[in-house]
């Protein structure tokens, strides 16, 4: 979710937030269904895992 705030502002606060995510980018639908489709289809052996689907940005929190 973005901050909250005047149009401006939460798109500049929308610009430093991506200028720390490691891949660069907004998330997608489609980023959240790959991960989805991975556990349900091809993670048969993983168990109480938490998986974020974050493209990297909780490695700068």
């Amino acid at each position: 979710m973005w901050p909250q705030g005047e149009a401006d502002a939460g798109q500049e606060a929308q610009r430093e937030i991506l200028e720390k995510v490691p891949l660069q980018r907004q998330g997608t639908p489609a980023d959240v269904a790959g991960a989805v489709a991975f556990l349900a289809l091809d993670a048969s052996y993983v168990t109480g895992q938490i998986l974020a689907v974050d493209g990297g940005r909780l490695l700068n929190i």
